[in-house]
């Protein structure tokens, strides 16, 4: 519907906009329109979901799901009903709340993780009609062309530990993760979720948190507060440079809640930049007793624009992973919140801030503040590596032999070069063949047992990496599960 009602041209306008200034397009001067065409003229973005844990299966974590084929009536969103919401453009959360105990182990975690972000690549692979987008660009050229935009998150990094923290979070960041909650509710190596009090010793950031949350910046991932207790929530605020997302946060101020921000929390994300995703998990939505409903969670929307402006609220509704609303039960129905908006007297300027502007601003500043990768070509003397994997792919060796091809351009030079192989975060040495570019890596140890559970603790990441003192620099990173 929202692709016959724009002209493209216009779209691109908009978009522009958008990227530019932070705003949401200023198409509003069209006066008159219905809420359904205010609705479905705005980008919509929901900056959290848990989709992919019903997408894979339970016991080996393969992916199952077709999210654009035959869904199970308990899905609260697919291909269908993001198209009938209006929905452009959705956060899909690799969740793990794992600590590392005798039956949770930190590579099982990581693999927990790694089989719903090779979920992600599947679904997108079989439908024509999804994309996973890497950069704001990436997402423009998704909405221009009518699609499902995806973007892969982290929520709960329990599998990252003082010695594999930043060579891991370069792999995810290879992997398209743009955003990244250190916490879920329980503590874990970096800091401490909404399980910790705030004023026991160790309560907030650790000094290997400080460091992944500065990197991240670097990275530009965006930093998630969702989730985090006060402890947390404030240190981060004191050390990160650019600004940050609540994902899927709701506000104490209407639903006094642990996992609710309070005034405090909110007056820092505004001095920050940052933004705050109403949450639509009906238990932060309404106090006890009360009906989780539309009204209710625009009561939260009100309350954020009133105390820290229209700026910096969105929404990130965490379908998949929490009861909804009893009016707002999966992504279909998300036009019914713009109504209650509407009704509320926010204009299309200012809804279009909501419903997904301002998630895109934040994006957009991350970026920006970002550090720009060096480019990989250093005038004909730089080189492309070609991972023999391919994303998701299967083996059956527990100690496999991992290959990679390394190809000079126009003749370029590949000598002298460094090379490595990272596996989970661990750097490895590895062989390089000059004579026909293999780049290899026999693992010394197996892959298989890394918890009680079997066969959930199979999927790796690998990542091919070289340099050459002309400049040049190249690395392929995929996933692949051991059967």
């Amino acid at each position: 519907m929202k692709r016959m009602m724009l002209h493209q041209g216009l779209l691109w306008m908009a978009m522009v906009c958008v990227l530019t200034i932070g705003m949401v397009p200023v198409w509003a001067a069209t006066k008159n329109l219905s809420t359904e065409e205010i609705h479905f003229n705005a980008i919509v973005v929901d900056t959290h979901n848990d989709t992919m844990m019903k997408v894979i299966d339970e016991v080996s974590w393969l992916p199952l799901v077709d999210l654009g084929g035959s869904i199970p009536a308990d899905f609260q969103l697919d291909l269908q009903k993001a198209g009938k919401g209006g929905l452009d453009v959705a956060f899909y959360a690799a969740y793990t709340d794992y600590r590392v105990d005798a039956l949770h182990t930190s590579a099982r975690t990581n693999s927990r993780s790694l089989a719903l972000i090779n979920a992600l690549y599947w679904n997108v692979g079989q439908n024509d009609s999804m994309v996973l987008a890497n950069t704001l660009r990436d997402i423009e050229m998704g909405v221009e062309e009518g699609k499902h935009v995806s973007i892969a998150s982290l929520e709960g990094m329990y599998q990252f530990g003082t010695s594999n923290a930043i060579e891991l979070l370069l792999q995810y960041y290879d992997l398209g993760i743009r955003s990244a909650g250190i916490v879920w509710n329980n503590p874990n190596s970096l800091g401490s979720g909404t399980n910790v009090a705030n004023n026991v010793p160790d309560a907030g950031l650790t000094e290997i948190g400080k460091e992944v949350i500065r990197e991240m910046n670097q990275m530009g991932i965006i930093v998630d507060v969702s989730h985090m207790n006060e402890a947390t929530y404030f240190d981060t605020m004191a050390i990160v440079q650019a600004p940050v997302m609540a994902s899927h946060s709701g506000v104490d101020g209407v639903r006094p809640h642990v996992r609710n921000l309070s005034d405090e929390q909110l007056l820092a994300l505004k001095d920050n930049g940052g933004v705050t995703q109403i949450n639509f998990w009906s238990t932060a939505v309404a106090n006890i007793g009360q009906e989780a409903n539309i009204v209710r969670l625009a009561d939260h929307v009100d309350y954020v624009v009133q105390l820290i402006g229209v700026g910096h609220v969105g929404l990130g509704s965490d379908f998949d992973g929490a009861p909804m609303p009893v009016d707002l039960p999966d992504a279909s129905y998300l036009p019914k919140l713009t109504e209650e908006l509407v009704n509320r007297g926010y204009s299309q300027e200012d809804l279009g801030k909501i419903l997904g502007g301002n998630a895109l601003r934040v994006l957009k500043e991350v970026e920006f503040f970002a550090e720009k990768p060096v480019e990989s070509i250093a005038r004909g003397f730089g080189f492309s590596i070609m991972s023999d994997l391919v994303m998701g792919q299967m083996i059956s060796d527990t100690k496999p032999l991992l290959t990679a091809r390394v190809i000079g351009h126009s003749g370029g030079f590949i000598e002298p070069a460094d090379f490595k192989v990272i596996v989970d975060g661990v750097v490895y040495e590895s062989d390089f063949e000059a004579s026909s570019g293999v780049l290899s890596l026999q693992m010394p140890t197996e892959l298989l047992g890394q918890g009680v559970i079997p066969d959930s603790g199979n999927f790796h990441v690998v990542t091919f990496e070289g340099s050459n003192r002309y400049g040049a620099f190249d690395r392929k990173t995929v996933i692949f599960y051991i059967r």
